[in-house]
């Protein structure tokens, strides 16, 4: 069972961690302690074993983290990786090329700010055909070959056309339309009916593709954003 606390004993805690942290990382968890425990000597609502499950929360929620200075209040305080976290936030699936171009940031400067948001479980990564993309940490993993592939110029292209046609439309229509390789228009066809976004219908022993607008509202909401 997790232990609930007084939300002003924690307030007091985390000042005096940022405190601490403001002089030298956070090595070793004792010394932190042994500071806390002097600055609280005088306060009867604190003892040692307090100080400890407080602290284990916050490790636990990534509000400090061992070996670093910055507590998670402060990380989004640098104008530019706050301008990372909102274009990831805005772009899920996003790529380090495309947050680079994007922000005009050289390779080093954008993988440190990066590294940070992921040490704090603002965002994650996930590698995909040699690339890294980007989400934020809390959304819903199963998702995120679909918004990676909803990135693709050509899968855009395909279903942007297919959004605006009341008929199902044939492979071979979208290839001569789209002046795609018609192997090309097939394979994302197929990656997009596994992925719910088009559905494919049968006629005349011909495959024809029409949108999903049924699909989840989210995804629907963030197509028409694209």
């Amino acid at each position: 069972m997790t232990k609930i606390f007084n939300i002003k004993e924690e307030k007091i805690l985390h000042n005096i961690v940022k405190e601490y942290t403001k002089k030298k990382p956070i090595i070793e968890i004792k010394n932190l302690i042994d500071f806390i425990s002097i600055r609280l000597k005088l306060n009867p609502n604190f003892n040692r074993n307090k100080i400890e499950l407080i602290l284990k929360k916050f490790f636990k929620n990534q509000t400090i983290l061992i070996g670093k200075k910055l507590i998670k209040e402060d990380i989004l305080k640098i104008p530019i990786r706050n301008e990372i976290n909102q274009l990831i936030l805005q772009n899920p699936g996003i790529n380090i090329n495309q947050i680079m171009n994007e922000l005009n940031l050289g390779a080093n400067r954008a993988l440190w700010h990066l590294k940070i948001l992921i040490s704090f479980k603002f965002i994650r990564s996930v590698k995909y055909e040699s690339q890294k993309n980007f989400f934020v940490y809390e959304t819903n993993s199963d998702s995120d070959i679909m918004f990676i592939y909803l990135r693709n110029k050509k899968v855009k292209s395909i279903l942007n056309y297919l959004k605006n046609q009341n008929q199902p439309v044939r492979p071979t229509v979208l290839s001569e339309l789209l002046s795609m390789h018609y192997n090309t228009i097939k394979k994302y066809l197929d990656m997009l009916v596994e992925l719910n976004l088009i559905n494919m219908v049968n006629g005349d022993k011909k495959k024809r593709y029409i949108f999903n607008f049924k699909m989840d509202k989210k995804v629907l909401i963030h197509l028409n954003s694209l």
